[in-house]
């Protein structure tokens, strides 16, 4: 039996309005994409400008109708200081409805270089950045991602993770002062897996480390190295309001504060609440990094010093400081840290 002139009318009607749609969206996407690759463009030609070196290929669209990407191909930044980041591929993600999170995906290896000679790979599973971006297109926000990291670098052993997150927001509105905070951040690794001297008898194993803070005070929009020196030097300090880690037969919970010095060297200061030190004794014993009757006496004493946690474990509460380069916990230095390779801006120097 023939349709009836009207659903014909209205299965034209509904097709015509379908594709009109199909055709919008089309003409939107390849807007959004033009415009993604121009602010790409203009991005890195004002990083060159400012003597940055900023290479890739040129962007080539990809991910309709779903998404709006830009593909990079291999990317090297590299700054008037000597910070270099090579990467063998970036592509640049936009969600199709949500133009406010965009996702950098970074590729499986990086080489990174400081400017003091340090070198080093990093290669994962996959890594990646997703922003968040406000109306006027300011960054306001971003989380790190990435799968199975290992760095290997000249002379040292190497340092991976199953899992390594990272996340920073940006607190509205910033105070020019440093009594409020202007940022709020978590890291949270997971299977951290260390190298550490032939015989010794300790665990390489990090079952977990957590680090959840507070910025106080705003750093300077700036090149990094001099906005660190400037947000430093006006007393803007990092609140660690949780410290946690998990390395086994040690557990340590804690909370303190962390600043720098003018040689832009940590400094740290925090209550850590540890539990399983006995353990630990018994293995630095074990190893001879102990002897027997130092490790008595400080089992003992510790013992003394040690009050039950809420769930009735042993928990010893200690200061634990960093304070040029050497590691205390209370009054008994532990060991001297090598300095972060990093040189702090000078009068005159170049943007870093």
């Amino acid at each position: 039996m023939p349709m009836p002139m009207r659903f014909r009318l209205a299965a034209l009607a509904a097709a015509a309005l379908i594709l009109a749609g199909c055709g919008a969206y089309t003409a939107y996407w390849f807007h959004v994409a033009g415009q993604l690759r121009k602010g790409v463009e203009d991005f890195a030609a004002a990083r060159r400008a400012d003597g940055w070196r900023l290479d890739f290929a040129p962007p080539v669209p990809f991910g309709f109708p779903g998404a709006i990407g830009l593909d990079l191909g291999a990317f090297v930044l590299a700054t008037p200081s000597g910070l270099e980041w090579q990467s063998d591929g970036v592509r640049l993600l936009v969600p199709g409805f949500d133009p406010l999170g965009p996702t950098l995906e970074l590729g499986t290896r990086h080489a990174i270089a400081l400017g003091d000679g340090w070198r080093g790979v990093v290669t994962a599973a996959g890594a990646s950045v997703r922003l968040r971006v406000d109306g006027d297109g300011d960054l306001h926000a971003f989380s790190f991602e990435a799968g199975r990291p290992l760095l290997e670098q000249p002379g040292q052993g190497p340092l991976s993770a199953e899992r390594l997150a990272v996340a920073y927001q940006w607190l509205n509105p910033p105070d020019p002062g440093h009594e409020k905070p202007s940022a709020d951040f978590t890291l949270d690794a997971r299977g951290v897996e260390m190298s550490l001297p032939a015989g010794l008898n300790l665990n390489r194993r990090l079952d977990g480390v957590r680090v959840e803070g507070r910025v106080m005070g705003t750093i300077p929009e700036t090149a990094p190295l001099s906005a660190l020196a400037a947000w430093s030097n006006a007393g803007g300090t990092v609140e660690l309001d949780k410290v946690a880690v998990e390395w086994a037969p040690l557990s340590l919970e804690g909370d303190g504060t962390l600043a720098f010095d003018p040689a832009l060297q940590p400094l740290v200061a925090t209550t850590a609440r540890i539990r399983g030190w006995n353990e630990m004794i018994g293995r630095l014993k074990e190893a001879g990094l102990m002897e027997p009757g130092m490790a008595s006496a400080a089992e003992m004493l510790l013992a003394i010093l040690a009050r039950p946690d809420p769930q009735g474990r042993p928990t010893l509460t200690l200061s634990i400081t960093l304070q040029d380069g050497v590691l205390s916990a209370g009054q008994v230095k532990l060991l001297r840290l090598p300095p972060l390779p990093i040189t702090p801006p000078g009068p005159g120097a170049p943007p870093s």
